[in-house]
């Protein structure tokens, strides 16, 4: 039983896509909206996405960078925290912390199709010469 939920955790870890098409589906049939339903899914993705990156740089670069990861998504959110109190009169904090939690889902799966991109490249390249 520990075998097939290791196996199930490590699956999500290499293709985080797959959370985020189950938990799409799920929202989607119990709430019946579309963008909530995306909303949900881009939400939870978004933790399995900080493994998932610090593992594909580890094995394509052979380096660890899951606590510089972190370092830099609360740089980035102290960044956008500054930007949010400059420009309104008074800040929200629920809608500010989603709207830095969404922002780092998006540069996450960045980072992460330019990780695998460039995994794969390389390994071609390293595989043909």
């Amino acid at each position: 039983m520990n075998d097939i939920f290791n196996t199930i955790i490590s699956f999500l870890i290499l293709f985080p896509v797959v959370l985020f098409i189950m938990t799409f589906f799920v929202a989607k049939y119990f709430l019946h909206k579309r963008k909530r339903s995306i909303g949900i899914a881009a939400d939870v993705t978004t933790f399995l996405l900080f493994f998932s990156v610090s593992h594909v740089y580890s094995v394509v670069f052979v380096k660890n960078i899951g606590f510089l990861l972190i370092i830099c998504s609360l740089i980035f959110g102290t960044i956008m925290t500054f930007f949010d109190w400059r420009t309104k009169s008074e800040m929200e904090v629920r809608p500010l912390l989603r709207k830095i939690w969404r922002m780092l889902f998006m540069l996450l799966c960045l980072f992460y199709a330019f990780l695998w991109i460039f995994g794969v490249i390389r390994y071609v390249l390293g595989y043909i010469s």
